[in-house]
């Protein structure tokens, strides 16, 4: 047998891209991270203060059925607050979606937030996020191992105010995704209780562009043109005689000869390797619904984000609706 020529023909057959598990990510991030809401602004002459809040996230659903790979979660946050800017968070995680709340795990966040103006109009954070979440939850997060993450913002005269994100993350095998951000928010206080801005009823309608790098798996397939050298057997009867005499005696021995031919042959193999692209992820609109009295906040904000190249992975169709949740929670500042 020899092998003459080999030509090889590479056909995308899927792409099983883990935009879901992005998605949930950059959402638990968002809610977990809220290190410096509204009544923590507010000038005071303590060196340090603190925010401790609790927030309820809900189940992603998906044209009204609850998504699988989503659970509730009960969040609850201390973050200690320096005047000159240095905080440090730290998250609990606890999964209220089975028979009683488990806990799941916690995040320590240090950080550092700035601004270039007195106004306060230009500014930014950054920050590192270590995670200790058990291997087993069911929480995205579970996946994540650090977070390097960092923001700027502009509030154009008050008309809306605009933030640019960058996230650096490692997951618990070192594989690496950054993901960036931009938001458009909008102010609108509807009620006040007192002669300031802070306290009182505010809307902010907000929309946020997600894109980063994916890591999925692509399966091709590899088609394998063989041309093969084989044997082939060429059979000629013996002599027949004829009349009478063919009768009474019987043919003569048949005779054989050998031929060499070239046969294809078509050798298809599946294969699947490790593709990270960077693209766009998800488009979110959401509404946070703020209620501030004094130093207490009561935020409940609904999500509708519509993310791009979706996968359902039971029959491979494509679930590239629009995905809600919401969060209701509230902080207090001391």
């Amino acid at each position: 047998m020899a092998f003459l020529s080999i030509r090889v023909f590479i056909t995308i057959h899927m792409k099983k891209i883990q935009l879901l598990a992005v998605l949930l990510g950059i959402n638990m991030y968002a809610f977990g991270q809220q290190t410096i809401p509204d009544t923590a602004v507010q000038k005071t002459g303590k060196a340090i203060f603190v925010n401790a809040g609790l927030q309820y996230i809900s189940n992603l659903t998906y044209a009204g059925v609850k998504d699988l790979s989503s659970v509730p979660v009960l969040l609850p946050t201390v973050t200690l607050i320096s005047k000159t800017g240095l905080f440090l968070s730290a998250a609990g995680y606890f999964d209220v979606g089975g028979n009683g709340s488990q806990t799941e795990g916690l995040s320590i966040t240090p950080g550092f937030v700035f601004t270039f103006d007195k106004k306060k109009q230009f500014g930014g954070a950054v920050s590192v996020t270590k995670y200790f979440i058990t291997d087993s939850s069911p929480i995205i997060l579970s996946s994540f191992n650090a977070s390097f993450d960092g923001q700027l913002y502009y509030n154009f005269d008050n008309i809306f105010k605009l933030t640019l994100a960058a996230s650096y993350r490692l997951d618990k095998g070192n594989a690496n995704d950054i993901i960036n951000n931009a938001e458009f928010t909008k102010d609108i206080q509807l009620v006040k209780v007192s002669g300031t801005n802070k306290n009182g009823f505010k809307i902010t309608p907000t929309l946020t562009l997600y894109s980063g790098t994916q890591s999925f798996t692509q399966t091709y397939y590899t088609n394998s043109e063989v041309q093969q050298e084989v044997d082939q057997v060429n059979t000629t009867p013996g002599s027949q005689p004829v009349g009478v005499l063919g009768f009474l005696f019987p043919p003569g021995t048949p005779s054989q000869t050998i031929t060499k031919s070239i046969v294809t042959q078509t050798v298809t193999e599946e294969k699947q390797q490790q593709v990270k692209q960077y693209k766009v992820l998800a488009l979110s609109a959401s509404m946070p619904l703020t209620y501030s009295v004094d130093k207490v906040q009561f935020v409940a904000t609904p999500y509708f984000i519509r993310p791009f190249n979706q996968v359902n992975y039971v029959d491979n169709t494509a679930m590239n609706g629009i995905y809600f949740l919401f969060t209701i929670g509230a902080n207090v500042t001391f």
